[in-house]
């Protein structure tokens, strides 16, 4: 198969982009900010996606110090072979700690609402068998599945928009209520939320166009998860007031199942399905990534045959927690983590690059 063969076009990084970053904080989002910001959560929000925007610009400053390779390689002609090694298997760790979580946390989503009967090893081994049958595919298989999964982007937002039938604006107001301070703290849970444009670490030198449009491309995809993610939380704080949603950890859910559409008595029995195929491609880019770092650690071409030990890998983890304690431990975990390898470690490998006299050249 050529380069050319391999290259994901513009419109599939984009919806790539996405499908990385939309996960199970969107559900939550309302009820978090409700708490910190309160009728001042879309601003935070908006703030977060500025920083968003403006971490994305860094990190496509260190790409184009390496042309045509990706984070693993990258770590490489930085850190040389010993420590070049090293930060690979931090960063393996990363993706497979961020996809067991979202995993986790999708599973006690749909114990709360669907299947509260179903024991939480079987709805993780769907999760993992869905998932392992795609992330062991090349990358243009996934581009392509992912931009067929971001059509089912359109009931979503016409769920949630039926909402505002119900809405009432003054329920947001005042939007400094809770003080400028809180509202930079409900940035905080945001941000998190947010996670997923890392992805284009690993796929940004398999995407057609020069480096400026791809840039484009990926801050239009950020900003249109942080429009989408705006809207939701509008959309909740409009309708619940504030002592209603501190009782509701998922908002959106409620919302869709509090609707009336005539012809359907619940509508999160809907929601929930096709969201859950948005989990999947979360999922998936997490144990794709985590697998391409296992094939350059093991100087192998194909990743496919390290995509199994990913995923029991994120089985094991997601299945570990058995208690509230433990629950909170391991979101902590995977918070500060990505504190870690998106704001620490990354802007660390930039740091250090700005030194270094030569570019790199070669594919990923």
């Amino acid at each position: 198969m050529t380069q050319k063969e391999k290259m994901i076009s513009r419109g599939q990084l984009f919806c790539f982009i996405i499908q990385s970053q939309i996960g199970v904080g969107i559900l939550s989002l309302p009820f978090k900010l409700s708490e910190t910001a309160k009728g001042g959560g879309a601003l935070s929000v908006l703030i977060a996606g500025i920083i968003t925007q403006l971490v994305i610009i860094l990190l496509w400053v260190l790409l184009n110090k390496f042309p045509g390779l990706n984070l693993f390689s990258i770590c490489l002609q930085i850190g040389g072979p010993i420590i070049g090694r090293i930060l690979i298997i931090a960063y393996i760790g990363y993706f497979v700690l961020l996809g067991s979580n979202v995993m986790f946390s999708a599973v006690e989503v749909l114990q709360r609402w669907m299947l509260q009967t179903t024991p939480r090893w079987a709805i993780l081994a769907l999760f993992s068998i869905m998932t392992l049958y795609l992330a062991r595919e090349k990358l243009t298989v996934l581009a392509r599945f992912f931009t067929l999964a971001t059509v089912l982007f359109v009931p979503l937002i016409l769920f949630v928009s039926y909402g505002l039938t119900q809405a009432h604006l003054e329920l947001m107001l005042p939007l400094l209520e809770n003080g400028f301070w809180n509202i930079m703290n409900g940035v905080k849970d945001s941000a998190i939320s947010m996670y997923g444009f890392e992805m284009m670490l690993i796929v940004y030198p398999l995407s057609e166009g020069t480096n400026n449009q791809r840039l484009m491309t990926i801050s239009l995809a950020s900003g249109f998860v942080t429009l989408l993610y705006v809207f939701v939380v509008s959309t909740c704080l409009m309708v619940f007031n504030s002592e209603q949603i501190k009782l509701i950890p998922e908002p959106v859910i409620y919302l869709v199942k509090s609707l009336n559409f005539y012809i359907v008595d619940r509508a999160d029995i809907l929601f929930l399905p096709i969201w859950a195929i948005t989990l999947v491609c979360s999922i998936v880019s997490y144990c794709y990534a985590a697998s391409i770092g296992l094939s350059v650690l093991f100087k192998r071409k194909n990743h496919k045959n390290f995509t199994p030990f990913v995923k029991i890998s994120t089985f094991m983890i997601a299945l570990a927690p058995v208690t509230p304690a433990g629950f909170h431990l391991f979101d902590t975990a995977a918070t500060y983590a990505s504190y870690v390898f998106i704001a620490g470690l990354s802007m660390m490998l930039l740091m250090v690059s700005l030194f270094m006299k030569r570019k790199a050249g070669g594919l990923a």
